[in-house]
């Protein structure tokens, strides 16, 4: 019995509920895409743990390299008189390149979840209307 109270004990007081990281609210609005934030901002969003940090940051990245591919984003802007081709944009592809590509060691469910909840870092930092 007084083992288990100890244990007890000290599960409760390791336990200091403090989030894994923070979001900067000053932020919102700002339009600045930020990889580490909106890495953190999924995982409070989606309650993961400090371990899923970095597979979140993983999704993230696969996201980033995958736009680049299809052409969605480059490195270099266009110049003047460039006009930007119809890109089609498909999330599925996007999980399937995620996983097939760049080895992000995650479900296709837990994919889509962190995509999804990416839009409400958008809305957030004002890139996508509400």
């Amino acid at each position: 019995m007084k083992k288990i109270l100890i244990l007890s004990l000290f599960s409760i007081f390791s336990c200091k509920n403090e989030p894994i990281c923070s979001v900067d609210e000053n932020n919102a609005g700002k339009e600045i895409y930020d990889l580490g934030e909106a890495t953190c901002f999924i995982a409070l969003e989606l309650n993961k743990k400090t371990s899923d940090l970095n597979l979140i940051h993983e999704a993230l990245i696969a996201e980033e390299n995958y736009m680049n591919t299809i052409g969605l984003i480059s490195e270099n802007p266009n110049s003047e008189g460039e006009t930007v081709s119809e890109v089609e944009f498909d999330i599925n592809q996007l999980v399937e390149y995620a996983m097939n590509k760049e080895k992000v060691e995650l479900t296709k469910n837990d994919l889509l979840e962190i995509y999804d909840t990416e839009i409400e870092y958008l809305k957030f930092i004002g890139v996508v209307d509400q």
